[in-house]
């Protein structure tokens, strides 16, 4: 099986990315810095970390847009482990398809969810991540429930997601923004079954990149 991150966050993501954003007016030397700057700030291997996998590994990465992630965990959980590319986007999951068969990620199977359901598989899973993407989900309450169900006991869900630029707003005004704060979501979890036992309030970036990190076990 070929596995290869490098080619995925500075070839592979670069393509994909191109697919979407020239018709905005940026050229392929653009994109493939755009990937090469996310690696610079994202802070990858914590949160490989923060998710407990390895070798053999089941893991799902929700909300998988534009694939980002995939390869990352992909390679972590090796020949013998499993990733879910789940996303509810018709056009997402077309070009994570692409992706997976240009990058000959073979360990990958891609998932087309409900908004309501992730459409997992019950008690088999290590690990799901969750980054950028609960903000926009308006079924928040079935889909926690959905991933409680999916993982083993102790498995980990690991969710980042935008500071917003004002706490005190409401959720809903937060959503609208593309963002959700920590305190709102930790409750959320824990109402959902999940037990909160990490907490960055601050974990990456700055401007835009300001992103807080929680990890909560089954």
């Amino acid at each position: 099986m070929r596995i290869r991150r490098r080619s995925l966050t500075q070839h592979g993501l670069a393509w994909l990315l191109a697919s979407t954003v020239l018709t905005l007016g940026f050229q392929p030397a653009d994109v493939q810095a755009q990937g090469r700057n996310r690696d610079n700030w994202q802070r990858v291997p914590d949160i490989i970390a923060a998710l407990a996998i390895g070798t053999g590994s089941q893991v799902a990465d929700v909300g998988a847009g534009d694939g980002y992630f995939v390869g990352f965990l992909a390679e972590e959980v090796g020949a013998t482990g499993r990733v879910f590319a789940v996303d509810v986007s018709e056009r997402a999951l077309s070009n994570l398809r692409r992706l997976i068969e240009n990058e000959g990620l073979e360990n990958v199977e891609v998932v087309h969810s409900d908004y309501d359901d992730p459409k997992l598989p019950e008690r088999m899973l290590d690990a799901v991540l969750i980054v950028t993407a609960y903000h926009e989900m308006t079924e928040y309450e079935a889909m926690l429930a959905g991933m409680l169900k999916a993982l083993k006991p102790g498995g980990r869900l690991v969710m980042i997601d935008h500071i917003p630029s004002d706490a005190s707003d409401s959720r809903n005004r937060q959503t609208s923004d593309h963002d959700i704060g920590i305190d709102i979501v930790a409750p959320e979890l824990e109402a959902a079954g999940f037990a909160v036992i990490e907490r960055y309030e601050e974990f990456t970036g700055s401007g835009r990149s300001r992103q807080w990190m929680l990890v909560a076990r089954r």
